[in-house]
């Protein structure tokens, strides 16, 4: 009777250490950071993108503090494996895959430059063969910004010089970067098109461009992992960005918004009816977009007897610091700030700034994002100059 018992107790227990190992799945993600907050008040925080498409948002689970080796160390549930993020001092960021392997990532942390600038380092993850694929992607995409700084560097010193062929070459090689980027991250997706991480290159394509080949590796996944959700939604999203995007092609009516300017009063693209409307996108923090701000100026002068308007929408989410550029700036044109700017990128599609979008005279769209010589080219076809 003793005996049977215990082989009863033994197998209850055997069962529910079983249950709990099915139940309670984790792995540990350590790492260090080579220079420190000196305070010590910043933290480490674990977390997850959540929400839709362009209302997607960083939502931090957990959080911790550097211990005496200036290390830290998470456990992070992987009963459904999932990307999830790890920040330091919200400076440094860097997605990973959670499944079933241990990992070391290392982060480089405050610096000890006396001048910070924002230009991330590369961040590698150990102990994944499946993280490797993100490890991949992140390094082509870190070579390609640190390219990118350079070759934008000439087209700037080019385009002060006013040096034509100069300017011409300059732009080649910008235009050859990033036709580079694109064909390195449809490399690693064909590569990596049997890994579930696959989904994170596969976001960097666009799929205006790679339609095809992205849909082709999310039906492929969907056999491989069928019970993967995160390939349903990346679909999902695709297919809602398509629909969107035929709402907004050329010759449809430019999406409406409302947003006050320093009086307070609502404005948005039906305000300006009857005018060439140009929607300029910008951000106080955003260099690029301050640098098209003196060219602005040159065709607002030229144009706005002609019919043309301008209205700027600051995507700065304090409003002191978008009146701090307008101080600086001395915009003469129409001024609104949208700090809750998902919802207008979501309708116009854009990710990235300056963003400019001209409208004709009846609220349609003309041409997306244009800026430079693109948007004198395609004023002069409109105003036949």
């Amino acid at each position: 009777m003793y005996k049977r018992r215990l082989g009863l107790a033994v197998a209850a227990l055997f069962a529910a250490t079983s249950l709990f190992a099915q139940s309670g799945k984790s792995i540990t993600v350590t790492g260090k950071v080579k220079f420190p907050d000196p305070s010590g008040k910043d933290k480490i925080y674990l977390g997850q993108y959540v929400g839709e498409g362009f209302n997607k948002a960083f939502k931090a689970i957990d959080s911790t503090s550097l211990d005496a080796n200036n290390t830290f160390q998470f456990k992070v549930n992987t009963n459904k494996p999932d990307f999830y993020q790890i920040r330091v001092y919200y400076m440094d960021r860097i997605d990973f895959w959670a499944d079933k392997d241990d990992l070391k990532i290392s982060f480089r942390g405050i610096d000890t430059a006396k001048v910070k600038i924002k230009n991330p380092p590369h961040i590698h993850i150990e102990g994944s063969a499946d993280n490797d694929v993100i490890n991949h992607a992140n390094f082509e995409a870190y070579r390609n910004y640190q390219s990118m700084i350079l070759v934008y560097n000439q087209l700037y010193c080019a385009e002060k010089s006013k040096d034509s062929l100069w300017i011409v070459n300059a732009k080649a090689n910008t235009d050859s970067l990033t036709s580079d980027f694109f064909s390195r991250m449809r490399y690693l997706v064909k590569m990596y098109q049997d890994k579930p991480t696959v989904l994170y290159p596969l976001q960097f394509l666009s799929w205006k461009r790679d339609g095809d080949l992205m849909m082709q590796t999310l039906d492929h996944l969907a056999k491989k992992y069928p019970n993967l959700p995160q390939v349903k939604k990346q679909k999902e999203e695709i297919l809602a960005n398509m629909a969107q995007t035929k709402k907004i092609e050329n010759g449809r009516p430019a999406p409406d918004f409302a947003y006050a300017d320093l009086q307070g009063k609502k404005l948005g693209p039906k305000d300006f009816k009857g005018k060439y409307l140009i929607i300029d996108f910008w951000a106080s923090w955003c260099g690029p977009c301050r640098q098209e701000i003196p060219h602005l100026k040159e065709v607002y002068k030229k144009y706005k007897d002609k019919g043309l308007e301008i209205l700027a929408v600051s995507l700065d989410a304090k409003a002191d610091q978008w009146k701090k550029a307008m101080d600086e700036e001395k915009m003469t044109w129409p001024q609104v700030n949208a700090p809750d700017s998902k919802p207008v990128m979501s309708s116009y599609l854009f990710s990235g700034i300056p963003y400019l979008v001209v409208v004709d005279k009846d609220g349609k769209i003309i041409e997306k994002n244009l800026r430079g010589e693109s948007l004198d080219e395609k004023l002069k076809e409109i105003f036949g100059i």
